[in-house]
């Protein structure tokens, strides 16, 4: 959808969709879209953003959107290609953003191994996306499978190449990041 200035908004079909499901559109453009994860992201990874006119509405947190991310880009990845774009353009500003969420949620990284922002952001958005997914075993092990299965190929990953071209790094510097929001999804907190 469009908004009157143009900005392109997406709407999620939030709300009694379980895993593994499709929604039917009607109408031009997508016929179908496929919903994994969708109810988690409603339940655990929405915050209520109230605007000037006072209407109230639920949005998608960034990590949520990577969880969402993730999903499309698996279901359908020879028609996604910016969703690794927009994976690592979060990961790259995420610190900025949620520095206070960082601090207050996620101190204890600050006692380890020192960190670029851009490790503590894959850490943070992993462990974030761990606490949205983590109810549904069959799209926790889904997601984990997905970051997996691209650290494996690394360079031969069309997912890994893509983000490369975005930042301008190195395969490892990106393979990097990867294996940062892997550690954050599937690591036990104390």
């Amino acid at each position: 959808m469009k908004s009157p200035d143009g900005v392109e908004v997406d709407i999620l079909p939030f709300g009694g969709i379980e895993i593994d499901q499709e929604v039917q559109l009607t109408g031009t453009g997508l016929t179908s879209i496929k919903v994994n994860g969708f109810l988690e992201v409603y339940q655990a990874g929405t915050e209520e953003m109230k605007m000037a006119t006072g209407h109230t509405f639920k949005v998608a947190t960034l990590p949520a959107i990577v969880l969402l991310k993730l999903i499309a880009y698996d279901d359908r990845p020879e028609m996604r290609f910016k969703d690794a774009r927009d994976i690592v353009n979060i990961i790259d500003y995420y610190f900025d953003l949620q520095a206070e969420l960082i601090y207050e949620r996620h101190s204890d990284i600050f006692e380890g191994e020192e960190m670029s922002e851009e490790e503590i952001s894959a850490l943070v958005i992993g462990r974030e996306v761990q606490r949205i997914a983590i109810e549904n075993e069959k799209l926790f092990e889904r997601l984990s499978a997905i970051i997996t299965r691209q650290i494996e190929q690394q360079e031969n990953s069309p997912f890994i190449r893509n983000m490369v071209q975005e930042t301008g790094t190195t395969v490892e510097a990106v393979v990097g990041l990867m294996k940062h929001l892997l550690a954050g999804l599937t690591t036990t907190r104390q």
